[in-house]
Parts: structure tokens; C-alpha cells; sequence
């Protein structure tokens, strides 16, 4: 059997490695640490903000407490954080260290926060799940329940909160400019949950929705609902025009807002950069594609393609509901897929059937960007074709379905 995703404690550190001002403190083994980091490093080398206890044998013969008290005093030194998370892992939690006690005797600013994450007890997306609503108790109201909608703020225009963004997605960054441009004028990027600084979260009670990627953040944003009066609502990753359109529709039916000139200057600026390869656009009419990726990833790019593209998804999973990628690669097999879309970790199976691979979905390890490439909006739309032209340029041969 073969995981189409990381574990419960890479999830967990997803969501809040994305906390810029914030540390991760692994309580776990060397190879939780060393395994994080490295799928890390590629995003950004300057912004390493974890650290770990590496329990050792006599951590786990006489308890790992005092190991993690030192680590914690240490970090809270060293990193000077605004919060500092404690994951614990497997071993952490076989052995029953007593976490939240050892950090009620450290003395403190800064708040810190315990996230049970071992491995043996969800899988990433469970993982994701658990350190998005562990930020909740950050998150401070500006006046007193009942909470009245919406806050007094100084700047009237609907604010939106975008949930379930992990902090090492590809093109992460550059995607939330992306998305704030494509809400201006009429609206406001609030927090941007894994990607926005403490400060950021204590004021996300104040958006007036939560837009929440389809099938991620789900926990946190219905007790964001409960306990702030937050309504939100699930879109899939928002490529391409169909996608934009997507987003602001839903923004026009909530607010009244009117985002008729943003469609046309979009529409305008694909036509005019995609325009340049129209005889490339014409090859991609009907080739058959494979997709593999999380979930609002998976459904948005699978519309782009079709929809806008005019190419056949013949093999699709979400890896969240994936058991066993070997499962998909039999598909695959099968299938007359001439490229995959997919992370990192699918570079084996296109090898094996010697077809280009897109990476776009978490991790991507083997790729660096230095300079901004957002998928998003109208130049980001433009860079996702990018990315298609040149897999299959560079595809090792040349299947036919490339090029009828």
C-alpha cells in the first residue's frame, strides 16, 4: 500500500508554519523534523521557523517532558515568537508525555499552543484540520457577545477571510496577491489561513464571510460561525476565468457587488497574452489529461481544463480521498493520459509512462521559483499555460495525443 498523502503531524505543520510570526516546535523524532523541512526548503530557504525535541530512547524509556521543557524555553529564547506551536507526533503520544502540563510551568508572553498530531491518528488532512482550529482561541472578538454583524470598522467595503491555504502550496504566496487583487476595489483580503501573521488572526472575527476552499477548513470555519456569527462558504481553487467568475459571483450575490469591469479586463488580458500561441491552445483541444491533487485544487483545475481548455480528464482523484495511490497509477495505466497534473511525488509514474508531469499541487520540492508566478487572475492564468507548454515541450517523447 502506497499514501497518496503525508501524515496527521505534516498536516498540522501546514497550517501553522503558515503563522509568519509563529514557530513550530516538533515534539517528535529527528525524522519528523528532517522529513518537514525538506518538503519546506524549496518555498522559501530564509524562512525556517521550526524546530524539534528529536526524542531520543531514554526520552522514551523515562519520558520526553523534560526533553520538551528545555526545547521550549529554548525556542521561546532563540526564536522570540509571537506563538509558538507544540506538535506531538507519534512517539509523543505512545509514551503519554503531558504536554499541555509541561508548558503551564514555562513562563510565557507569547501564547503557546498544544496540536495532537501523531501519525497513527488521521492523516495530513486531518492534520490540517486540527492546527486550523487550534488557532481559534487566538481570535479575539472586538466587543463582547452576542456579537453584532457586521464589526464598526473603518474601512466599509465586505472583508473575506479565504480558509484552508496551506503554507507550503505551490505558488502559495504569489496566489494570495493574486486573490487580493482580484477582490479590489470592492472588497478586502482578510486573514489568509496558513499564510498571514498572528495579528492577522486575532482580527479575523471582524470579516463579514469566510470563503473556504472546498473541503478544508471546514471545522474552523463552522466554529467561526458558532462562536462569531461568521457565515462561509466553499469554492473550489479559482483558475482561470471560470474560476474568477466563480469567486466574484458569489461575492455580487452577497454583497451587491459589481464585478462586470474585472471580468472584462481579465477576459482581455488572457486573450491578449494566450493569443500569442493560439495554434498551441488548438493542439490541447481534446488531449486527454490526468489529475491528482487535493481536493479544491483537484475540482477547479479539472474545470479550467475542460472548460476552458477544451481537454478530457480521462483519470481524476482527490488525494484526500485517496487510500492508495497505486489504486490511481492502475487507472493511470489504463487510461490514454498524454500529461498528469499533480505534486512532486508523481514525478515516478509519469517517468514510467513517459509523460510530462505539471506540478501544482503540495509538495513540490524539485522546482524553484524565484521570481512571482501566481496561477491566479489573468497573469496567473497565463503562467499555468506556461507551465502546461513547457511539460510538454520537454516531454522525453512524443505521444501522438500531444499533437492531433
Amino acid at each position: 500500500m502506497r499514501p497518496a498523502s503525508g501524515c496527521k503531524l505534516f498536516g498540522a505543520y501546514q497550517a501553522l508554519g503558515g503563522i509568519q510570526d509563529g514557530v513550530v516546535l516538533l515534539h517528535s523524532v529527528v525524522g519528523c523534523n528532517f522529513g518537514s523541512m525538506s518538503l519546506h526548503v524549496a518555498q522559501d530557504m530564509r524562512d525556517i521557523r521550526q524546530t524539534c525535541t528529536v526524542i531520543s530512547d531514554s526520552d522514551v524509556v523515562f519520558s520526553g517532558e523534560a526533553s520538551l521543557e528545555r526545547a521550549v524555553r529554548s525556542a521561546l529564547e532563540l526564536f522570540q515568537p509571537s506563538v509558538l506551536f507544540v506538535v506531538s507526533g507519534c512517539v509523543s503520544e505512545m509514551i503519554g508525555d503531558d504536554i499541555p502540563a509541561v508548558l503551564a510551568r514555562i513562563p510565557h508572553e507569547a501564547p503557546l499552543l498544544h496540536v495532537e498530531a501523531a501519525g497513527f491518528r488521521g492523516d495530513a488532512a486531518r492534520g490540517l484540520e486540527a492546527g486550523w482550529l487550534a488557532l481559534l482561541p487566538l481570535m479575539k472578538p472586538p466587543v463582547p457577545r452576542p456579537y453584532p454583524r457586521p464589526y464598526p470598522r473603518s474601512d466599509p467595503r465586505p472583508l473575506v477571510n479565504l480558509i484552508g491555504l496551506g503554507m507550503d502550496d505551490p505558488h502559495a504566496a504569489d496566489d494570495v496577491e493574486a486573490l487580493r487583487a482580484m477582490l479590489a476595489p470592492q472588497a478586502a483580503l482578510g486573514a489568509v489561513l496558513s499564510r498571514c501573521t498572528l495579528e492577522e488572526v486575532r482580527r479575523a472575527p471582524y470579516a463579514d464571510v469566510n470563503l473556504v476552499l472546498r473541503g478544508k477548513g471546514r471545522e474552523l470555519a463552522q466554529a467561526m460561525k458558532e462562536y462569531f456569527g461568521i457565515p462561509w462558504e466553499e469554492l473550489d481553487y479559482p483558475y482561470g476565468a471560470a474560476g474568477a467568475d466563480d469567486l466574484w459571483s458569489r461575492l455580487e450575490r452577497r454583497f451587491g457587488l459589481d464585478y462586470h469591469q474585472a471580468r472584462a479586463e481579465l477576459d482581455r488580458q488572457i486573450a491578449e497574452g494566450a493569443g500569442k500561441a493560439y495554434r498551441y491552445l488548438q493542439a490541447l483541444y481534446g488531449m486527454p489529461a490526468a489529475i491528482l491533487a487535493s481536493g479544491p485544487r483537484a475540482d477547479g483545475l479539472r474545470r479550467f481544463l475542460e472548460q476552458e481548455l477544451g481537454m478530457e480528464v480521462v483519470c481524476f482523484a482527490r488525494r484526500e480521498e485517496l487510500s492508495d495511490q497505486e489504486d490511481f497509477y492502475r487507472e493511470l495505466r489504463g487510461s490514454e493520459a498524454a500529461l498528469l497534473f499533480g505534486s512532486s511525488f508523481e514525478q515516478d509514474g509519469a517517468d514510467e509512462l513517459e509523460i510530462p508531469l505539471i506540478r501544482m499541487d503540495y509538495p513540490v520540492f524539485d522546482e524553484v521559483c524565484l521570481t512571482p508566478r501566481p496561477h491566479l487572475g489573468g497573469q496567473g492564468t497565463l503562467h499555468l499555460l506556461e507551465d502546461i507548454f513547457r511539460g510538454i515541450m520537454n516531454g522525453r517523447t512524443l505521444k501522438g495525443a500531444l499533437y492531433q
